[in-house]
């Protein structure tokens, strides 16, 4: 490792000792739910607003220029309080959509106008090292860094952004420093449909309107707001027909998505990195972990119908896991002629072959040290392969151009959705409770949930130098130690 990696990493990891001091001050920890806002009090019922979009500076073809500036905003939730201080990309909740093409040259200028360090991570893209928005490379408040990258001839799917420093991103994202990206190839076989984006996110109010602070069991089970954002806005109305492209991000810290539509049925035709192989079979519901992305058609007849958030137990420690089904949105759905598209492959996904270069990671908790220091500091207590994050410590090493074979294990007491930076990966097997199965088809992904006691086997190739975060996405989870570095030579 060079001189002034080294001396950069070092740096980062004295300030990792302070990361929950920072977060929340020397105040205790609150170790339970404060007051919330009422469910009445928060607007709803107003019509589904389109995603704003990052304006692209530049007139090249085949070229993005943007700037992203991180801030604080004011933001009316509510009906009968004041606004609610938030943080945005850009002064919008979730953060402007950036559009682009595969094959772009793309350059865009982020301002950090926070009080704290920040960075913007690329959730899924095949950035070199030095522009995926680690923690090894934060921006200090007031500071700026231009990220450029150029994109695969080949690449589609929806995408995201996000903070990812080393200390402070659960807070970060709580407060809405999250947006969407779509990558597309007008070559694929979808390319014509017109689409609807739903951006999922989560908020806690108290009665005040303001965004309260972790308690313990946010950091132990993974914060979740209890009022569930479409796009930025508490239930409101869309329509919908059977000949949209539907895409969905699940932007939230620790929430899984569960969703359905009664009266309907929903068709998977795309995972995180764009469409699959093959469409699936129609679902009653589909479920999207922490990160996940999903593009989706809906079959039914015509009509009117909530679009709900079905109950999903992860089995978190300190929380009650949900009993009943949220409302999301009110859709209004016409049913036209589906796709032809449907019925013949979507996309040639060519299957990596086996990896020559096996890489494990266990995950694991230290439920002792979780329990004793309830309403204290929340402890250092997920780790991987036993030990927790350290920014100095190369835990695994890969190989550019050379198939990874990862063996990813939870062996924890709840749901982990993993991520591995640097790109996309095929799932290959899963094994649980003794039974192993394979995917219906091909897919590119870059996140992947397990359950308590789960083995998943996916294959990935990393194309460029560089060190790789490997982490649990539920944000709290990742900042409280779930995460490792490979160095890839």
């Amino acid at each position: 490792m060079q001189r002034r990696q080294f001396l950069k990493y070092s740096l980062s990891s004295v300030m990792l000792a302070g990361v929950i001091r920072t977060a929340q001050g020397d105040e205790p920890v609150p170790t339970s739910v404060p007051d919330l806002l009422a469910q009445s009090d928060f607007i709803s019922g107003n019509s589904l607003r389109d995603l704003p979009i990052l304006k692209n500076e530049s007139n090249a073809k085949g070229e993005f220029i943007g700037t992203l500036t991180a801030s604080e905003c004011q933001k009316q939730f509510t009906s009968n309080t004041p606004p609610t201080t938030c943080q945005a990309y850009n002064d919008v909740l979730p953060g402007p959509l950036i559009e682009l093409e595969a094959g772009m040259k793309v350059r865009i200028t982020f301002v950090n106008n926070l009080g704290s360090p920040s960075t913007i991570h690329w959730h899924g893209l095949p950035v070199p090292s030095d522009q995926d928005g680690g923690p090894d490379d934060p921006v200090a408040p007031g500071a700026s860094k231009i990220y450029q990258f150029q994109l695969p001839e080949r690449i589609s799917g929806s995408y995201w952004y996000h903070p990812h420093p080393l200390e402070g991103s659960a807070q970060q994202i709580a407060t809405g420093l999250a947006g969407p990206i779509i990558i597309r190839d007008p070559q694929e076989t979808l390319a014509h449909l017109k689409e609807s984006h739903w951006v999922i996110s989560d908020l806690r109010l108290d009665p005040k309107g303001a965004i309260p602070a972790h308690n313990y069991a946010d950091w132990v089970d993974g914060r979740e707001g209890e009022f569930v954002l479409l796009n930025g806005q508490y239930q409101p109305t869309l329509t919908l027909n059977s000949a949209q492209r539907v895409r969905i991000w699940n932007m939230c810290s620790a929430r899984y998505l569960n969703l359905s539509l009664p009266g309907c049925q929903i068709i998977q035709v795309g995972s995180d990195g764009g469409l699959m192989e093959k469409a699936l079979p129609a679902q009653n519901d589909i479920l999207l972990a922490p990160g996940e992305r999903m593009e989706v058609l809906i079959t039914g007849n015509s009509g009117k119908f909530t679009l709900n958030l079905l109950p999903y137990n992860r089995y978190p420690m300190m929380s009650k896991p949900p009993q009943t089904a949220q409302e999301l949105a009110q859709v209004t759905f016409e049913k036209t002629a589906a796709p032809a598209a449907l019925s013949t492959a979507l996309r040639a996904i060519e299957p990596l072959p086996e990896g020559t270069n096996v890489l494990r990671a266990v995950m694991s908790e230290k439920m002792g040290d979780i329990m004793k220091n309830k309403g204290g500091t929340p402890p250092r207590a997920f780790l991987i392969n036993g030990k927790d994050f350290n920014l100095t410590r190369m835990d695994l090493h890969s190989e550019v151009g050379k198939v990874d074979h990862w063996q990813i294990i939870n062996a924890t007491t709840m749901d982990h959705p993993f991520h591995i930076h640097g790109g996309s990966f095929q799932v290959i097997q899963r094994v649980w409770r003794g039974q192993k199965t394979t995917p219906p088809c091909l897919a590119w992904k870059d996140t992947v949930n397990l359950q308590p006691g789960e083995t998943v086997h996916v294959l990935m190739l990393q194309d460029k130098p560089g060190m790789r975060m490997f982490h649990c996405h539920i944000i709290e989870h990742e900042e409280l130690g779930m995460m490792g570095n490979l160095m890839v030579v």
